[in-house]
């Protein structure tokens, strides 16, 4: 603020310190309300007339840092450093103070007089109740004639993020009818809570949505980003248009990193990661764990080698410090256009290790060979079922022309595949199961001779090498009796041959049973 105060100025900063006296956490101005305080979860009026759209526009101006950004400023008064927003809900200009410190919390509420922005002078003392005319919305609180929108869109999601977190919630779901519905599990459960207007889906979409990310929704119907909830979690977040309103999917990303252990990723995994070079796919549909079991191993490797990893992510999921090895991350429409640009640049950056988030295109497949071929790591993902089904993926993706040539490319880049499915476990959570191909020279001549239908048969005699198929690891679960067999069946690549298998287990196990006592008795 400018040396000389205003008052506008002289008012904000009596309001302030009104606010830190009370121990309230926000100041809010909005035209045709009295100012408000935010006491606990409350919002709590002041005990003086409403405010005209020109003082609230007046009062941002005074203290707004010039060509500072109207949606989060920073501002410095006599009672300490403060951030600002000004908004606009549906067409009302709201300015939303954040107060430094909350000194006084729970003290009897003070009252003061202070220079007024055109009209008297106004005593700031808070009312126990709305005044005349103003009504407190359905929990009691008074956000809805402070800030009906955006403050209920914010508070809600504050809460729904706040409540996911703690219970162990992969994904949240925002859509209009419904309430809100949790994944837990892998089970939908819908939120005790009210139904979702569109009006809501906006208000809770444009609560945590970027400009740039809102700019692209209407554009092109879609947008995604990532963003941290306090110190809890981070989200990534995929918001879409359906039946002409707002939809979102945000998915729990903990702060905390597991260990390959800890998830039940294969030691031989570990040891492939370690490779000085080539090309390392961790494959599987949307939500098998594929960037959680990523994530683990390049943290593994931070802890243990010192490389230089460069991660190409859209957006950014798992934040890695430098621990052993200088970890640089790249989004995708933030720092970097696209997938392919990334690669193309990063193989002058000097990396060891490459993350590529999602190999999506050709173009981004062909640089991610490209770099593995050249002396460095990439890892990546594809939305592939099977270590077979991902290797015919890739070359399908070249037209035929280059196929024999992308074959052989291929035969010596890649090191290996993981592909995982998540099945929910018995007594709770869910548990991993993987398919493993480790790239040999003899399945690296299958590759080049377009042979690839042997490589399930090759994966079975591997064993020794640490592969295994599928189906195999979901028995061994099922026998473990930590998934039923109904799930095992629902992720299994061959579910009639798992089926038959399960099925001639069982029997085998009633027919031990019952020899037992027939051999005793005959003798």
């Amino acid at each position: 603020m400018s040396t000389a105060t205003s008052p506008q100025q002289a008012q904000i900063e009596r309001l302030l310190q009104l606010a830190q006296e009370n121990g309230a956490s926000e100041v809010r101005l909005s035209g045709g309300y009295a100012p408000m305080l935010r006491l606990g979860d409350q919002m709590r009026p002041l005990k003086t007339k409403p405010l005209a759209p020109e003082d609230v526009q007046a009062y941002a101006a005074a203290i707004m840092p010039p060509g500072a950004d109207a949606k989060m400023f920073s501002f410095t008064t006599p009672v300490g450093s403060h951030t600002g927003s000004l908004l606009e809900v549906q067409g009302t200009k709201v300015l939303v103070l954040r107060v430094a410190g909350e000194a006084g919390a729970g003290a009897a509420p003070a009252a003061a007089e202070a220079p007024a922005s055109g009209g008297g002078d106004i005593q700031l003392d808070i009312a126990d109740d709305p005044r005349p005319g103003q009504q407190a919305d359905g929990d009691g609180h008074h956000d809805a004639f402070a800030m009906p929108k955006e403050a209920v869109g914010t508070i809600q999601i504050d809460k729904l993020l706040t409540a996911a977190v703690k219970g162990g919630v992969s994904d949240i779901h925002i859509t209009v009818g419904l309430p809100p519905v949790f994944r837990m599990s892998g089970a939908m459960t819908p939120q005790n809570t009210k139904v979702l207007t569109a009006d809501d889906t906006n208000g809770l979409m444009k609560a945590i949505t970027p400009e740039r990310c809102q700019a692209e929704l209407a554009e092109k119907g879609g947008c995604d980003f990532g963003f941290a909830f306090k110190d809890l979690a981070r989200f990534r977040v995929s918001v879409f248009k359906q039946k002409g309103t707002v939809a979102m999917v945000l998915r729990q990303i903990p702060n905390k990193m597991l260990t390959p252990e800890q998830l039940g990723v294969p030691e031989v995994c570990k040891k492939m990661a370690q490779r000085p070079r080539g090309l390392f796919l961790v494959t599987g549909p949307t939500g098998s764990g594929k960037s959680t079991t990523l994530a683990s191993l390049i943290n593994f490797i931070n802890e243990t080698h010192d490389h230089h990893i460069i991660t190409i992510e859209d957006p950014i999921e798992f934040y890695h410090k430098s621990k052993k090895c200088t970890v640089n991350q790249r989004e995708i429409g933030t720092d970097v256009t696209s997938f392919s640009e990334a690669l193309r640049r990063a193989l002058r950056q000097d990396p060891d290790i490459i993350l590529v988030g999602e190999l999506r295109d050709l173009e981004t497949i062909e640089a991610a060979i490209s770099a593995a071929e050249t002396g460095h790591v990439v890892f990546g993902t594809l939305h592939t079922s099977s270590a077979q089904g991902t290797v015919n993926r890739i070359i399908d993706a070249f037209p035929t022309n280059q196929q024999e040539q992308v074959r052989t490319q291929l035969s010596t880049a890649i090191i290996g595949v993981v592909s995982q499915a998540l099945i929910p476990k018995i007594g709770g959570g869910r548990v991993a199961a993987y398919e493993i191909l480790v790239v040999t020279p003899a399945i690296g001549n299958l590759i080049r001779e377009n042979k690839t239908f042997r490589i399930n048969s090759s994966i079975q005699t591997g064993a020794k090498l640490g592969m295994q198929l599928l189906d195999d690891h979901l028995f061994k679960l099922w026998h473990e009796k930590k998934i039923t067999k109904e799930n095992a069946f629902a992720k299994a690549q061959q579910p009639d041959d798992l089926m038959q298998r399960i099925f001639n287990a069982e029997r085998g196990i009633f027919e031990e049973l019952q020899d037992g006592p027939k051999k005793s008795k005959d003798h």
